[in-house]
Order: structure tokens, then C-alpha cells, then sequence
């Protein structure tokens, strides 16, 4: 299991809650570490400025060891603390590939900082991919053409240090759909590498 956490960025809906949208980010930083303390300890102590609690213990205890991973999404400045302050992973949400190297960057400086040991896996939602050469027109920014295309393209993304891939396919049918799927993990997925990021 990984657990996806993200902040929120949609104001109406916290105003629907009645949760002040301007303490999202506090609110988020303090609920992931207090089910960190519930995974890592049965009875954790939770002493925070919105949450308390003692003498409550937490069952059933997670198989992973020590914790399931946690992944932060968004793309913004808090987001990207977020990551390197607390996170296992990272998941952009929008962030075009031009910006990923300097938003990699900027999470392994503060990651340094803060929590030097930690190793962040960092995710990607690719263009729309196409393997081969289609007869209709693309979406905006698709990456379409031979195997050894999209290698190449997303090889960069690996060697900026991205290694999980969330891929989308251009396509106009289920049918289509799956002869992309199996393209891609014939011809272009074998070819893929994974750079460790340090």
C-alpha cells in the first residue's frame, strides 16, 4: 500500500467543510504525522495544536515495515517542502517536464537540510503517449512515433532522476487503448532504466 496525501487546492470545497482553506498546509503536515506515530507505535502520544490523543490504541498495525510509504501530491512550494520534510514520494500534479528538474532539485536541497537520509521516489504523469505513427491527430504535447522515440523521451525523465511513471495513452477506442498498452510494454518499457536519485 501507498498512501497518497495531498493538501487540496480547491477552496469551495473546504469552505463546504468549514475548514479554513489558509491552514490547509499545517493541517495536512500535522494529520501525516500523526498517522506516521499511529503506524509506527500502538498507543502514540499526539500532542499537536489540533490534535491530541493518548491511551488510544491503534489496530490492526500495517504489515509494512517500518510504515507504508507515503506519497505527497501537488506541485506547489508547501507541496514540495511537504516532500522533502515528510514524504517517501513525490507525485506532480500539472507540473510541466520543463519545470521538473529545478522542482527535483529544489526538494533534494531542502530534503538536505531537513531529513539528509532520505531518498524521495519521484513520480511523473506523462504526455500522451502513442507507440508508432497515428492516422488522426494527437492531442497537444503528445510524444508519438518509433519505440525508440519514446525511450528516448522518457529516458530523460529517468535520468532528471523520475522513477515511476503514471503513463496515459492517446488513443479513440478501448481496443486501440489496449494495442497501445501492449506496444508499449513489448517495445518500450523493457528499454526503460532507472537512475537512483541521491
Amino acid at each position: 500500500m501507498i498512501l497518497g496525501v495531498g493538501a487540496g487546492h480547491v477552496e469551495g470545497e473546504f469552505g463546504a467543510l468549514g475548514v479554513p482553506f489558509a491552514e490547509r498546509g499545517g493541517l495536512t503536515n500535522e494529520a501525516i504525522d500523526g498517522i506516521v506515530a499511529a503506524w509506527l507505535d500502538e498507543w502514540p502520544e499526539l500532542d499537536g495544536p489540533t490534535w491530541r490523543a493518548r491511551d488510544v490504541g491503534q489496530r490492526p498495525r500495517p504489515v509494512q515495515t517500518p510504515r507504508p510509504p507515503i506519497w505527497i501530491g501537488g506541485s506547489g512550494a508547501p507541496a514540495l517542502r511537504r516532500v522533502a520534510e515528510r514524504g517517501d514520494g513525490w507525485i506532480p500534479q500539472g507540473t510541466p517536464r520543463a519545470r521538473m528538474a529545478a522542482d527535483i532539485d529544489r526538494i533534494l536541497r531542502h530534503r538536505d537540510a531537513v531529513r539528509p537520509a532520505a531518498v524521495p521516489e519521484i513520480g511523473y504523469i506523462t504526455e500522451h503517449l502513442y507507440v508508432g505513427e497515428p492516422s488522426w491527430e494527437l492531442p497537444r504535447h503528445a510524444i508519438a512515433g518509433a519505440p525508440e522515440r519514446l525511450v528516448e523521451s522518457l529516458g530523460e525523465l529517468g535520468a532528471m532522476g523520475v522513477s515511476h511513471l503514471q503513463l496515459r495513452f492517446a488513443s479513440r477506442s478501448a481496443s486501440e487503448l489496449c494495442d497501445q498498452i501492449r506496444a508499449f510494454g513489448a517495445d518500450v518499457g523493457p528499454h526503460l532504466t532507472r537512475v537512483p536519485l541521491t
